[in-house]
């Protein structure tokens, strides 16, 4: 009687049998992969089915049935993909692309990417702020340099049409139109001042240009409060004018939160792994988190911050090396060259490349421009949100990743299909610019939530012992739920909205929350003295 398990002779997993009839169609394709990759092996040694899986994915993927995007990946069978755009592992709906939305990004400088420009050339504006707003600098000689790379990569995961990828990896903003500007100066530095006069050339223009978001995947030196900050003070005047703004958190844990991130109206992105998987149970990202000096905690949302395919600039030692590479692995497929086969592909997961043109990449810089582009597809469903608007369907709508503190992650991780679905009512109604609204002149504080589906919605908190009944809200037009409360003392209170009888809902639209010690926030409602 044989043992209970095998072991598979090339992957050493153990499996309940080994294969050891083959076909004489593509299996035969697949024994001679096989022998090139493992010349010890012989048929009547067996392998598993997982195996042969792989390895007939190869096969696949040199038929160009599925895009040369590499062998180095765990890939099981010839459906998966070896990077997964990031529209696909978001479920994000393909019938909304940004069309006829301009996001501006402001970074460290640029390139005209195929992705951007070959099937329709959709940058509107280029202006370099480091040189006294030189115009149309993506056609001078001095745009190939690292300083592009960096803006290059956060526009295509953006709004790239994956032109160099035969539409595999396309961002869901991929019809939006563009405006890039350039803050790096020519000693490599990305300078407040650089970065503020960028912001105010977008006051400026934002009415010619028709730009509706700023994504900002930098931030500045300044870590104080948003009152003191010229950065955060030309955001929240864009954003008062109906402009979305987005930033990156950063990538340290224990860093601080900087300008234009710690905005109170700034919708601050932090990062989530799902480890380049559909079915997973996501992790967190090492973003940075915590509370401003407003107190005011930080981020709001989280989107996937590593395994995200973006394209190598061209004309860089990567650009090189990456094309070379690939060309090497195409020749290796006779037995004089497979020697250095195990060597190509360990440089090829060195260097990060996924093929020829991309390369996998990481860092909240990726996330932020990722929520741009659902900012861009709630646009196009619903040209009329306003930046509040905006900002409470992607808070709603979002999910917690459970097992890790809300401080982290904010209100969660995006949800681009259900967000679209809630911008699609077109008579959503805006919540107020600040909430809850504190009204001296009345002496009485104005809270709202928005819920299409509640039946009953009430307000607790501490300032009435969290009573689950007390403060009914009165509903309104097309889920639009208020109530008004006559002024407290001053002092600083918590609260929470109880809907239906049933769950507990955080004021998204209330900058200022704080951990629950339940996976959640309290809203805090501050009084000052009069």
């Amino acid at each position: 009687m044989g043992p209970a398990t095998l072991i598979c002779p090339l992957c050493n997993d153990k499996v309940d049998r080994l294969v050891y009839a083959y076909h004489l169609g593509g299996e035969r394709q697949v024994l001679e992969r096989i022998r090139l990759n493992h010349p010890g092996w012989a048929e009547n040694d067996g392998i598993c089915h997982r195996c042969v899986d792989y390895y007939h994915t190869e096969i696949v993927i040199l038929q160009r049935i599925l895009p040369e995007i590499g062998p180095h990946f765990p890939v099981k069978s010839a459906d998966d993909f070896i990077i997964l755009p990031t529209g696909l592992r978001l479920n994000a709906d393909q019938r909304f692309t940004g069309k006829n939305i301009t996001i501006c990004f402001i970074d460290s400088g640029f390139y005209p990417h195929p992705d951007l420009v070959s099937s329709h050339n959709r940058i509107k504006a280029a202006v370099d702020i480091s040189r006294a707003y030189q115009y149309d600098f993506l056609n001078s000689s001095g745009n190939s340099g690292n300083d592009a790379w960096h803006g290059t990569m956060t526009s295509v995961v953006c709004a790239g049409d994956g032109y160099l990828s035969n539409g595999l990896y396309k961002g869901i903003a991929c019809d939006a139109e563009l405006v890039l500007l350039k803050v790096q100066d020519q000693q490599g530095a990305i300078t407040t001042d650089n970065i503020v006069k960028a912001l105010q050339w977008v006051l400026d223009n934002y009415k010619q240009y028709h730009i509706r978001i700023v994504n900002i995947s930098l931030g500045s030196e300044e870590t104080g409060s948003f009152r003191e900050s010229r950065i955060d003070k030309l955001a929240e005047e864009l954003i008062a004018k109906g402009i979305l703004v987005v930033a990156a958190v950063g990538n340290d844990e224990q860093g601080m939160i900087r300008s234009p991130a710690n905005s109170p109206n700034v919708i601050t992105v932090g990062g989530m792994d799902d480890e380049n998987k559909l079915a997973s149970s996501n992790r967190l990202y090492h973003s940075s988190f915590g509370r401003t000096p407003d107190d005011i905690q930080k981020p709001e949302l989280i989107a996937p911050a590593i395994w995200l395919a973006a394209p190598i600039l061209p004309g860089t030692e990567e650009y090189t090396e990456s094309g070379m590479l690939h060309e090497l692995l195409k020749g290796s497929e006779t037995e004089e060259t497979a020697a250095n086969r195990s060597n190509i592909v360990s440089r090829l997961q060195t260097g990060k490349y996924i093929s020829k043109y991309y390369m996998h990449v990481d860092g909240t810089s990726f996330a932020a421009p990722i929520v741009s582009a659902v900012l861009a597809q709630l646009l196009e469903a619903n040209p009329e949100l306003t930046p509040s608007a905006a900002r409470e369907i992607l808070f709603s709508t979002a999910k917690r990743v459970e097992g890790f503190p809300a401080e982290r992650q904010g209100f969660g991780a995006i949800q681009p299909k259900k967000a679209l679905l809630k911008a699609l009512r077109n008579q959503h109604i805006s919540p107020p610019e600040q909430s809850p609204l504190v009204n001296t002149r009345n002496k009485v504080v104005e809270f709202y939530v928005h819920n299409d589906w509640a039946t009953e919605i009430s307000l607790a908190g501490s300032f009435n012992n969290w009573a689950e009944d007390e403060l009914p809200l009165e509903p309104g037009r097309h889920g639009a739920w208020k109530i008004s409360i006559p002024i407290l003392k001053p002092g600083r209170y918590y609260y929470k909205f109880h809907v239906d009888q049933s769950c507990w809902l955080e004021d998204v639209n209330n900058p200022m929350r704080e951990p629950d010690g339940f996976n959640g926030f309290n809203s805090v409602l501050l009084i000052n003295p009069q």
